[in-house]
């Protein structure tokens, strides 16, 4: 038995070997690559040219590598390229170890520079007051709809959409306490209590509940309290210490955000794209039925409308659907829609996720070597 692990363990270990020659290769390339960028006054990252060398490897995939472990390897040997080029900066409404930071990881991998806001108002302005190169936000969930602020930002400031993921929102019960009986107070984020709502009532119905302004503040809220417990993420619980008391006990299975990345150069087609538009219409009968009639030959996937906050009892339309703004059919459905709206603006073209393959953190912390029974322990 120990002669044929031995074996098989000396030809993984040569296996390692030719892929540090590669990946040291690959990281060569890249810093021409970036050379070349630089020269040419090019965009930095391109989520197009990413998505691309991702479809065609998946395609060759044999398995039995599974295609979310190919993405998550993947998005750090992107990261990696990247940071041989720059040190690529994002802001995020933070603080860390929040949903909108995991969505950046998913994005953009570890190696980026993230920068925490306080606000959804601070990271478009440090987005477009340059300090950072990239930003992320917030613009949808599967339960409850449309990020208001977000579209009302999204019309107020001038960005880009160039990039979109859906994060799978899982709810952790964490903690100091030995088990669940021992928690006299519960921390979290108010849409996280709301989420969890019927789980508490059920296992920690005599428990105070305390809303937080974040998920990562509920977690330093439950590490400096014996009876607390936190509703977190793994990440969060890893960083402050804390010991999974409770596994998904969110009300809803499959809830997911959808997040979107901003920046400030359009994304040429992939083939398999997603476009946002902004519009408005006036006050007549018939408007928004001609609006929609303009939109009739391309596969509109969202419409939703949200007040002006600039004018009152006037409305906007925020609208997504398949295929790039540069596409013969969209084009064409676009000039339409321009004839019958009063506010038109198209907040971009990019590369289109699949919201039924979401970014897991559980499935990507036990890929990192994480344990769920504990923080302490089992994410050494």
């Amino acid at each position: 038995m120990e002669e044929k692990l031995a074996k098989y363990r000396e030809e993984i270990d040569c296996i390692d070997t030719d892929l540090l020659r590669l990946l040291n290769r690959r990281m060569a390339l890249a810093t021409d690559v970036g050379r070349v960028k630089a020269s040419e006054g090019l965009p930095l990252f391109h989520p197009q040219r990413e998505e691309a060398i991702f479809q065609r490897l998946s395609r060759l995939n044999p398995g039995p590598l599974s295609e979310e472990s190919l993405r998550s390897i993947y998005r750090e040997i992107f990261a990696a390229s990247r940071l041989i080029q720059y040190k690529l900066r994002v802001s995020f409404l933070g603080p860390e170890w929040t949903y909108s930071h995991l969505a950046c990881i998913s994005l953009f991998g570890h190696s980026a520079a993230y920068l925490p806001c306080g606000s959804l108002e601070e990271v478009f302005d440090s987005f477009l007051k340059g300090k950072a190169h990239l930003a992320v936000i917030p613009i949808e969930n599967s339960l409850q709809g449309g990020v208001g602020h977000s579209m009302d930002l999204l019309y107020e400031r001038e960005v880009r959409v160039i990039s979109e993921c859906y994060l799978e929102i899982s709810h952790f019960l964490c903690g100091g306490a030995r088990n669940v009986g021992e928690v006299k107070h519960v921390y979290g984020h108010p849409q996280a209590l709301e989420q969890c709502r019927r789980w508490l009532l059920e296992n920690v119905g005599s428990a105070e509940l305390s809303e937080c302004s974040s998920t990562a503040r509920s977690a330093i809220l439950a590490r400096d309290d014996p009876n607390g417990g936190a509703i977190c993420n793994l990440y969060a619980a890893q960083h402050y210490g804390l010991d999974v008391l409770a596994e998904r006990i969110e009300d809803h299975p499959g809830n997911t955000t959808r997040f979107i990345a901003l920046g400030n150069y359009p994304i040429p087609p992939t083939g398999k794209d997603k476009t946002s538009i902004l519009f408005a219409v006036s006050n007549k009968p018939g408007a928004l039925h001609k609006a929609l009639g303009a939109l009739s030959s391309i596969n509109l996937s969202r419409i939703e409308s949200r007040p002006n906050r600039l004018f009152s009892w006037q409305y906007l339309f925020y609208a997504d659907f398949e295929g790039h703004q540069s596409d013969v059919l969209v084009q064409s459905a676009l000039d339409a829609l321009a004839e019958h709206v009063t506010f038109f603006k198209i907040l971009g073209s990019y590369p289109k996720s699949d919201p039924a393959q979401p970014f897991r953190i559980e499935t990507e912390k036990m890929r990192m070597g994480g344990d769920r029974t504990g923080g302490r322990d089992g994410f050494a």
